[in-house]
C-alpha cells in the first residue's frame, strides 16, 4: 500500500526526527467511491484541472487570478519572508566580526607664566640626570584600526541541523503558497459556476414571467368570453406580479455574483460589463483515477504539515545540541599610528580558542528541550490530522460527485416528463378542457423540476472543482521545491 510505504520517509529526514513519534498513516489502498473516477485521465491532469472543462473563460479567469489575486501575492511574500529568516538563521553560524576604525586630532598649547616659554625639555639635575618632557605645542594625529573575528567551531553538526530546519521552513512556506493557489483556483471556478447558475435561474425566471403573462392574457380572454371566472384571471395576474419580483431579485443576485468574481481575480474595481457570464452548465469532466496514497505527494497542505514536522524535529535536535560544549576561534588584528613631531606605529595580532560548557544553565536548557519535544509531538498530530482530513475530503468528494452525476441524470428525465405534462395541460386549458388549478399545478411541478435540474447541474460543476482540489489538484507536486528558491 503506497501510503504505508511512504510513511517512514516522513521521519527519515534526519537522526533527530527519530526522537519523535512516528506518524500513523494507515491509508486504505483504494477509495470506497472510486467508481466516480476514471482511468482515462492520468493523475497529472489534476495539475491544471480547470483545462479538463474545455472552458476558455474558466481557464482565463483562474490563470489571471493566480497572478493578480491579493491572496496569491500575499502567499508569495510569505516565501520571501521564509527565505529571509533562513538567511538570518544561517548567518549566525558564519564568522562574526566588525571592522572598526578611528581617527583623532589633538591640539596642545602650553606656556609658563611670566617667562613666555611654550615648552621645556631635558632638564639636568645634580647627582645624576633626570628629564621632564612636555610635548611641544601643536597638533597630534592618532589613527587606529582593528578587526576581531569570532567563529564557532562546529564539531557536532549544529550548522547542518540548523540549515535543515530552515530549509524545511522555506519548504513549508512554499507548500502554503501552493495550497493558497489551489484554493484560489477552486474559489474562482466555484464563483464562475455559481454566477452561471444564477444566470440560468434568471433565464428561467424570465421564462416563467413570459408563461405567466401568456396565461394571464389567456385567462383574461377566457373570462371575457365567459369560459372562466374573473377570479381565475385575477389569480393569473398575481402570478405575473410574483414572477416579476423574482426576476428583479435574481437580477441583483447575478450582478453581485459577477462583482464578487471580479474581486476574486484581483479586478474588483472593473466595471461589470467587463465580465459577462453565459447561462450554461455543461456536464463536468470525469475525475482521474488516483490512490489514497497519492495524497501524501499531491496535497500541498499535507506536504506543508510534513515540512513543519521535519522542522520541529530538527529544532528539537538543535535544542539538544545546546547541551554540548561549544568551541570558538577568536583571531584579530589591531593597527595604530600616532603622528606629530614624534611618530609612533604599532601592530598587534591575536588568536585565541574559547570553550564553554553549560552547567548552571542546564536546567533551563532541559526545560527548553521538553517544550520543543511537546511542539514536535503537536506537529506529529497535525500531520496525522492533515492526512486524515485529506482522505476525508477526497472520499467525500468522490461520493458527492458520483451522486451529483446520477441526480442530474434522473432530474433531466423528470424535467422532460414534467414539461410534456405542462404543455398538454396548457393546450387543454386553451381549449377549455382543463381547469386553471390543474394547469397551474402542472406548471408548478415543471418549473420546480426544471429549477432542481438546473441547480443539480450547477452543483455538479462546483463539486467537481472541489473534488479536483481534494485529490491534490491545482499545482504540480514535482519537482520538490528547492529551499531558498522559488
Amino acid at each position: 500500500m503506497m501510503a504505508v510505504a511512504m510513511a517512514p520517509s516522513v521521519v527519515a529526514g534526519g537522526c533527530s526526527t527519530a526522537r519523535l513519534s512516528t506518524p500513523s498513516l494507515a491509508l486504505p489502498a483504494t477509495y470506497e467511491s472510486a467508481a466516480a473516477a476514471t482511468a482515462t485521465q492520468t493523475p497529472e491532469a489534476l495539475d491544471r484541472w480547470w483545462r479538463l472543462f474545455d472552458d476558455t473563460q474558466l481557464t482565463q479567469l483562474i490563470e489571471q487570478a493566480l497572478v493578480a489575486s491579493p491572496d496569491a501575492k500575499s502567499a508569495l511574500e510569505r516565501i520571501s519572508e521564509a527565505r529571509a529568516v533562513r538567511a538570518q538563521t544561517l548567518a549566525a553560524y558564519y564568522p562574526q566580526g566588525a571592522l572598526q576604525g578611528s581617527a583623532q586630532t589633538q591640539n596642545t598649547s602650553e606656556s609658563i607664566a611670566g617667562l613666555g616659554v611654550s615648552s621645556t625639555s631635558a632638564v639636568g639635575g645634580a647627582g645624576g640626570f633626570s628629564s621632564s618632557f612636555i610635548e611641544p605645542a601643536g597638533d597630534l594625529q592618532t589613527y587606529a584600526a582593528q578587526f576581531n573575528v569570532s567563529y564557532v567551531v562546529d564539531l557536532f553538526g549544529l550548522q547542518r541541523t540548523a540549515r535543515r530546519a530552515a530549509d524545511q521552513d522555506v519548504a513549508a512556506a512554499r507548500f502554503n503558497y501552493e495550497a493558497t493557489r489551489a484554493t484560489l483556483a477552486t474559489d474562482v471556478a466555484t464563483a464562475l459556476f455559481q454566477a452561471r447558475g444564477y444566470a440560468i435561474q434568471l433565464d428561467d425566471a424570465r421564462e416563467t414571467l413570459r408563461i405567466a403573462t401568456d396565461l394571464a392574457k389567456s385567462g383574461e380572454l377566457s373570462a371575457s368570453h365567459g369560459l372562466t371566472s374573473t377570479s381565475d384571471a385575477a389569480r393569473l395576474e398575481t402570478d405575473v406580479a410574483s414572477a416579476k419580483a423574482e426576476v428583479d431579485r435574481l437580477t441583483a443576485v447575478e450582478l453581485a455574483a459577477r462583482r464578487s468574481l471580479l474581486a476574486l481575480i484581483g479586478h474588483g474595481f472593473d466595471p461589470l460589463d467587463r465580465l459577462q457570464v453565459e447561462a450554461v452548465a455543461p456536464p463536468p469532466p470525469a475525475a482521474p483515477s488516483v490512490a489514497p496514497g497519492d495524497l501524501l505527494r499531491r496535497r500541498p497542505d499535507v506536504r506543508q504539515a510534513e515540512a513543519q514536522l521535519r522542522s520541529a524535529a530538527d529544532n528539537l535536535a538543535l535544542d539538544r545540541l545546546a547541551l554540548f560544549p561549544s568551541f570558538s576561534l577568536t583571531p584579530g588584528i589591531q593597527l595604530a599610528k600616532t603622528g606629530g613631531i614624534y611618530a609612533l606605529s604599532s601592530s598587534i595580532w591575536t588568536i585565541g580558542l574559547g570553550a564553554s560548557e553549560p552547567v548552571l544553565d542546564r536546567p533551563r536548557l532541559l526545560a527548553v528541550i521538553r517544550g520543543q519535544k511537546a511542539r514536535g509531538e503537536e506537529a506529529v498530530a497535525a500531520y496525522e490530522k492533515a492526512v486524515q482530513d485529506a482522505y476525508r475530503d477526497a472520499e467525500n468528494g468522490l461520493a458527492t460527485f458520483a451522486a451529483d452525476t446520477k441526480r442530474s441524470a434522473d432530474l433531466q428525465v423528470a424535467e422532460g416528463h414534467a414539461r410534456f405534462a405542462f404543455e398538454a395541460k396548457r393546450r387543454g386549458y386553451d381549449l377549455g378542457l382543463t381547469d386553471l388549478t390543474t394547469l397551474l399545478e402542472a406548471e408548478r411541478t415543471w418549473r420546480q423540476t426544471l429549477s432542481a435540474y438546473n441547480g443539480a447541474r450547477t452543483t455538479a460543476l462546483v463539486d467537481a472543482a472541489t473534488l479536483f482540489q481534494a485529490l491534490g489538484g491545482g499545482w504540480s507536486p514535482e519537482p520538490t521545491p528547492t529551499p531558498g528558491k522559488a
